[in-house]
């Protein structure tokens, strides 16, 4: 009885949890009748990741705090990167795909390969599916202190269609993966009206600002708006901010995503007599505009790049409400933090090239797990909390980075030394 008890709540935990996270299902299954392939993928995945084993805290005998970059130039690296997407649109206009529900996240307009998909399009819909959380990299009062890493900013959703339902959220989350979207770290809207004149929002009511505003000879040009459009502006606004209408905006396609950092731990474990490595921590790495700080100030985080398929970059102007190829200096920075372990239960249900056989592809936590990639050391925890760069310089830095990894395999080495 109790084994038929135990089988019965097993499916009815695997049938709830496809109910409850929208999967990709078997792509090469097509209108009237058209099979893509010898067979019919039937399988559905609705994998959850098999957890590590567990590790007591009195067998954690030595660990490492170990940041690494995973570069898309590397050849090994190509399967988390590739294929690339696209969204329809041009950079004249912004892209037309505009998801207003679930059923619209496969939309047509976003481009995508039949069978498989970079990590970075894997997140991207994942995180409008609400089955990841993101976690900024800074936070709004100290925007030039990039600690994202340690999970305490994150946008924090209620649901799991918020993407779609909460227009708050959903312009957070495009604030940070979209090239002209609204976000605090973008500022490209022009003023509600088309003259000079700006509204900053105050804590009264809309019609109650307006009534104030009677004396202004601009006023007049306000109800050129349409009120009720005029409302949402001023109730999505924060007090003391600028009223913006909203500005066109560009995906970031999977061709902008030049790397991914990640934050693991390297350890030892007593009771197994292992030395391992558990990811915490991933984020994936773009391209922003970069202005040279004044004299004493920190670097400030510039404006998101979007490049085209042939490789040029483009910036947003306000001044034309259009993007426009970008000449200036571009720096490297991280978009955003995901969770790894909440990630492996998304990325285990889709796969990655097979060289030698298109019928045994892996699973792309497979991948992570087996460490089928290779990532170059840019921080080590340390008393002075600082990164390689800090204090080696060009190939110096590579060396630096070769030499902590050669320590830590001296160590594990020396361990077993009789």
């Amino acid at each position: 009885m109790k084994n038929v008890l135990l089988v019965v709540g097993c499916m009815f935990a695997a049938v709830s949890y496809s109910q409850d996270r929208p999967q990709r299902g078997p792509y090469n299954t097509l209108p009237n009748g058209v099979k893509d392939g010898v067979v019919i993928k039937e399988e559905v995945p609705v994998r959850q990741a098999v957890q590590p084993e567990h590790v007591r805290e009195a067998d954690l005998v030595w660990s490492k705090r170990v940041f690494s970059r995973i570069d898309s130039r590397e050849k090994i690296n190509h399967d988390i990167f590739l294929p690339y997407d696209y969204f329809d649109g041009d950079l004249a206009s912004g892209s037309s795909y505009r998801p207003s529900s679930p059923n619209d996240i496969d939309d047509p307009t976003w481009n995508k390969d039949q069978r498989r998909w970079s990590l970075w399009t894997i997140m991207l819909r994942h995180l409008m599916l609400g089955d990841l959380t993101m976690y900024r990299v800074s936070s709004e009062f100290y925007p030039d202190v990039e600690d994202g890493f340690s999970f305490k900013y994150p946008i924090a959703h209620q649901g799991q269609n918020d993407y779609f339902e909460v227009k708050k959220y959903r312009n957070e989350i495009n604030g940070v993966v979209t090239s002209g979207g609204i976000g605090p770290k973008l500022r490209i809207y022009r003023p509600v009206s088309e003259d000079t004149l700006d509204i900053v929002k105050t804590d009264q009511t809309l019609t109650a600002y307006l009534d104030s505003l009677r004396s202004d000879p601009d006023y007049e040009d306000l109800f050129g708006i349409e009120i009720t459009k005029l409302q949402e502006w001023w109730d999505f606004a924060s007090v003391n901010s600028p009223v913006r209408k909203d500005g066109i905006t560009m995906y970031i396609p999977s061709n902008n995503i030049v790397a991914y950092n990640i934050k693991e731990d390297w350890f030892f474990d007593k009771e197994r007599s292992m030395f391992l490595q558990k990811i915490i921590a991933i984020a994936p790495v773009a391209r922003y505009t970069y202005e040279e700080p004044g004299e004493g100030e920190l670097p400030t985080r510039g404006e998101l790049l979007v490049y085209d398929q042939s490789g040029k970059p483009f910036l947003f102007s306000s001044t034309g409400n259009t993007f426009e190829e970008y000449e200036g200096r571009v720096e490297e920075r991280e978009m955003f933090w995901i969770y790894f372990d909440e990630l492996r239960n998304v990325i285990i249900n889709y796969y990655v090239y097979n060289d030698r056989n298109d019928a045994q592809w892996m699973s792309m936590d497979d991948l992570f797990w087996k460490r089928k990639f290779n990532s170059t050391i840019y921080k080590v925890s340390d008393k002075f909390d600082r990164e390689i760069q800090d204090y080696k310089y060009g190939v110096d830095a590579l060396y630096e980075a070769e030499r902590i990894k050669e320590d830590m395999r001296k160590w594990e080495h020396d361990l077993w030394h009789f």
